[in-house]
């Protein structure tokens, strides 16, 4: 689920892992049809004011007694060990993605959300790819990239050097992960953040 055979010397292979089938068929299958109607009442956006993410729909998850918070509260649990203990959880989002959509290099922001990023992968799969931020690795020597294989129905964790010193992004259209291809499609992710401390 890792590539990290072009990983810097400086990679911490514990900040980025990727789970597989961290939920059911028919929990993936609740939760698009949860999210489904709330992404139809908008429409692609062409792009986002930092130019990192183009031909997306993004919307805020409210929390809700339901089977669908149900799957998000065991999910934190799971990623409980990533984040500080007193850090309390943003508000799920959820991103659709379109097969044409591309979501470029970018750190997330640290003005708002904290230590931990992580998103369940629905619908398409997909590799990530994860370089060394140039404003964090100044150093010219600091080269090579990590991918992440991200099939439906699993989850990945970016923490440590992965949340702050790497940029991530997701390779578009057939790409190659270990030599295998793989078709990204249309994909919606549900993102699960932990909020700044201090």
């Amino acid at each position: 689920m890792v590539d990290n055979s072009h990983a810097p010397d400086n990679f911490d292979q514990q900040s980025a892992v990727v789970f597989p089938d961290v939920i059911t068929v028919s929990e993936h299958d609740a939760l698009v049809a949860h999210v489904e109607p709330l992404l139809k009442r908008r429409r692609y956006e062409k792009g986002h004011w930092d130019s990192v993410i183009l031909q997306y729909k993004e919307v805020e998850l409210a929390e809700e007694a339901s089977a669908v918070n149900d799957v998000f509260e065991r999910i934190r649990k799971e990623l409980e060990p990533y984040k500080r203990m007193e850090a309390p959880w943003l508000p799920c989002h959820a991103i659709d993605l379109r097969k044409d959509g591309e979501l470029n290099e970018h750190v997330d922001s640290v003005r708002f959300s904290g230590d931990l990023v992580a998103g369940l992968s629905l619908l398409s799969s997909s590799i990530m790819r994860l370089k060394p931020d140039a404003s964090t690795n100044p150093d010219e020597s600091v080269k090579g990239h990590v991918d992440l294989y991200l099939p439906s129905r699993s989850l990945y964790v970016l923490s440590g050097v992965s949340r702050y010193s790497y940029t991530h992004e997701l390779l578009p259209g057939r790409s190659l992960f270990k030599g295998n291809a793989v078709d990204r499609d249309r994909r919606i992710s549900i993102i699960f953040r932990d909020a700044k401390v201090g």
